[in-house]
């Protein structure tokens, strides 16, 4: 992890007033408070600010320019010493994205993370926030501590002043929050503030906590105006404080949004695919079209590159290709004593809407038992917001009696009737639980079903444990498409078989699918892009978008500060033979292309490469031509000059074969799995080769064969300049049409709407 402190900062050149702090030092007890309002000067004082990237990020603020932390590599460290001080007031501006990681155990084991904390043991203090939004004061005294708990969870995407001061005086704790008083603690009798001879954090726990090789309890959100004074503050004062900050023209979209900074210098992050604006992701989820809009919800970690407590992260467009993120739909609760249904996770499910009503079904997960307390269950959130951005949680609504297990319900009407599957796992294979009702509602009774398929599931199961994301969807009037994702038992990521989407066409009669086959197809031709979520485009097409996984290491997710991202779009039909589910791209991505870059008619293909670009690192290339049929094309995408780096598609038109070579994609040895994977292109399915498509965006290859067969994946080049496209066979034969076009501009927004939230 690369430390970055501000004298970093005193030697940029275009950098303007930033965090505006006031510190109490040891060197300024005469004088009561230390001012440095920006970065030159705090620089000299002795504030540190760390972070993993290659500088702190700067985002407006309250007053000039705020801190932003990132959740787990950041924090604010200043050598202050409180020895001998009985009074003093803390205050800032803070503004959280989302409520501090942790591990997911039960509510007596968490270890909150801290807004500021200057403690160690059972000295000192911490404005403590846990990961369900319990937060308070803790601050310790010669007679024991003083504990002042908030009775409402702490208010996420908004700018909050929070000051709590210590009275000598009176001997009086007290905690505010914007121009409220929430508590007010006497003293323990006689007794005295002991401070902790520690540095002063922000944005750090005094307990850390770790999974794997992250830290996942530091704080997400942005910091203004930090102030340590010897002086004691009111009410009053604390209220004029609050007020004097107009946050009807100063609110915390822009400080949430993460900076184009961040990622300034990563080559490997895509530009153009849909994604979260930093730290983890996973199954996109619930896509949705209302108000002509496109919602898409997705599994999400907001507060680093790992896997914990999963949120329903919330993203929004108007085509399929500018995205907007909204804050996070749904998050972990605590209901009651300790226990919320939902407190280990917001697993995937889907959102329908009906009329002005939209429904939120996901998994929930909990701590306690499988049947009397739904863990897991399907749960339901209602929301009437015409953005989708308030919901109102209904709580769970089935459990997994049926089944052995399951997550992932997937909704759809059909003759009056609500039709829900479920991914489910029975004693030795993987299937789907089903249920039907009347209409939608919190009071709905659902009632199970147990036809579903016209073939028993062990048959139709690939030696899976479970079955994860089904989707249900009728392609003709009388042809549908069951997609699946099996996991566990034989199936393993860079296994054999491995995790992927698969999928049974047939036809649905008398409320039973009757697929056309036993054994599944396979939705990719190569591995790395699996659980689309999908919605019907205004033509009346399925649009689907998965997602397209890591396949590096821990420590590099970590380094890079995110993981996972979604596929472009893609276009579901039939194929002409009625047994196939065709994958198109999306046509919403022609908005994409920019400049034709590269355009050759009757092109002469041969074992000496044609270089067809350089230095672009987004583009689509388009290959034409009736002789792919009968020849091996080689394409070498993010390929450096020196030919060190490539990563290497080969389509063998006569066989069909397909092979992804990664064996030299990197320098940086940061990959996993296996290097050469392969594939099988069907002629039967999809006729014979005519057209490929290459779709570049920073790590994410998407590749379209006869906009019919398709797969995505990633390579991670470690050379920035690898970055060049070649073309070439093992024969010679003419091609009609080679064309590259490069992508616009960037039209990816990094911003959080929906700032009442």
């Amino acid at each position: 992890m690369m430390t970055t402190t501000l004298r970093f900062f005193a030697n940029l050149l275009a950098l303007h007033a930033f965090l505006a702090v006031i510190f109490f030092s040891e060197r300024a007890l005469a004088n009561s408070v230390l001012l440095t309002e920006n970065f030159d000067n705090l620089a000299k004082s002795n504030v540190k600010l760390f972070t993993q990237f290659e500088q702190p990020d700067s985002v407006a603020g309250v007053t000039g320019r705020a801190w932003r932390t990132d959740g787990f590599s950041s924090w604010g460290e200043a050598s202050v010493s409180l020895q001998g001080v009985n009074s003093f007031t803390f205050s800032t501006w803070v503004a959280l994205e989302s409520y501090p990681s942790d591990l997911e155990v039960t509510a007596d084991k968490l270890t909150p993370s801290a807004i500021v904390n200057q403690r160690i043991g059972d000295l000192g203090f911490e404005v403590y926030l846990d990961t369900f939004g319990r937060w308070g004061l803790w601050l310790a005294t010669s007679k024991g501590p003083v504990n002042i708990k908030a009775t409402e969870p702490f208010p996420l995407y908004q700018w909050n002043h929070l000051a709590f001061s210590l009275n000598d005086k009176t001997k009086t704790v007290s905690l505010y929050l914007n121009d409220t008083l929430l508590g007010k603690a006497q003293m323990p009798s006689f007794g005295q503030f002991t401070p902790a001879n520690t540095p002063l954090l922000l944005a750090k726990s005094h307990q850390e906590v770790e999974l794997l090789n992250f830290t996942i309890n530091r704080i997400n959100g942005a910091f203004d105006n930090i102030l340590l004074t010897t002086e004691v503050f009111s009410l009053e004062k604390i209220t004029q404080m609050y007020l004097t900050a107009d946050l009807s023209v100063v609110d915390a979209e822009n400080a949430l949004s993460v900076p184009s900074s961040r990622f300034a210098l990563d080559h490997l992050r895509p530009r153009y695919h849909p994604m979260p604006p930093a730290n983890w992701t996973n199954e996109p989820h619930g896509l949705v079209r209302k108000n002509e809009l496109w919602h898409m919800f997705y599994q999400r970690t907001p507060n680093g590159p790992f896997k914990t407590q999963m949120h329903w992260g919330h993203m929004v467009s108007d085509d399929l290709v500018t995205w907007t993120d909204y804050p996070d739909a749904l998050r972990p609760e605590i209901n009651q004593a300790g226990f919320g249904y939902d407190m280990k996770g917001i697993w995937s499910g889907d959102v329908v809407v009906d009329g002005e009503q939209a429904y939120a079904f996901y998994t929930s997960v909990n701590h306690s038992d499988r049947l009397t307390s739904a863990n897991p269950g399907v749960s339901v959130a209602m929301s009437l917001d015409p953005n989708l951005i308030e919901w109102q949680k209904v709580g769970p609504i089935i459990n997994t009696q049926h089944v052995e297990d399951f997550r992932d319900p997937y909704l759809w009407q059909e003759n009056g009737n609500w039709h829900m599957l479920i991914g489910a796992a029975y004693k030795n294979y993987g299937g789907l639980d089903y249920y039907i009702a009347d209409k939608l509602g919190p009071n709905v009774k659902w009632q199970h079903q147990s036809n579903f398929s016209s073939l028993p599931y062990q048959t139709m199961d690939i030696g899976s444990i479970i079955w994860e994301m089904p989707v249900f969807e009728a392609l003709t009037e009388d042809v549908y498409v069951l997609v699946v994702n099996p996991i566990g038992g034989t199936i393993e990521k860079y296994g054999d078989p491995a995790t992927r989407g698969v999928y049974w066409t047939g036809t649905w009669k008398n409320g039973q699918f009757q697929p056309h086959y036993t054994k599944p197809k396979m939705l990719d031709v190569i591995v790395g892009h699996l659980s689309p979520t999908v919605a019907r485009g205004e033509d009346g097409a399925i649009r689907a978008i998965g997602i397209v996984d890591e396949r590096r290491t821990a420590q590099a997710q970590e380094n890079a500060g995110w993981t996972h991202t979604f596929s472009f779009p893609r276009r579901w039909f039939l194929s002409q033979n009625r047994l196939a589910l065709g994958q198109a791209p999306a046509p919403e991505l022609v908005q994409l292309r920019d400049k034709l870059q590269f355009n050759l008619q009757k092109v002469l293909i041969s074992p000496e490469p044609i270089f067809v670009s350089s230095e672009l690192k987004a583009y689509e290339l388009y290959i034409k031509g009736q002789a792919l049929s009968d020849n091996s094309l080689k394409i070498d995408v993010l390929s450096s000059s020196d030919g060190t780096e490539q990563t290497s598609i080969v389509i063998d038109g006569e066989t069909g074969k397909v092979t992804l070579d990664k064996s030299r994609s990197s320098l940086a040895g940061e990959d996993e799995g296996p290097q050469i994977l392969t594939g099988h292109y069907s002629k039967q399915d999809f006729g014979t080769i005519e057209s490929v498509r290459v779709f570049v965006d920073g790590s994410v290859v998407d590749v379209f064969i006869n906009d019919a067969a398709a797969f995505s994946v990633r390579s991670y080049p470690s050379k920035r300049d690898s970055d060049l496209v070649k073309v070439s066979s093992t024969s010679t034969f003419s091609l009609e049409n080679l064309k590259l076009w490069s992508f616009q501009p960037d039209v990816r927004k990094l911003s959080i709407t929906g700032k009442n939230k």
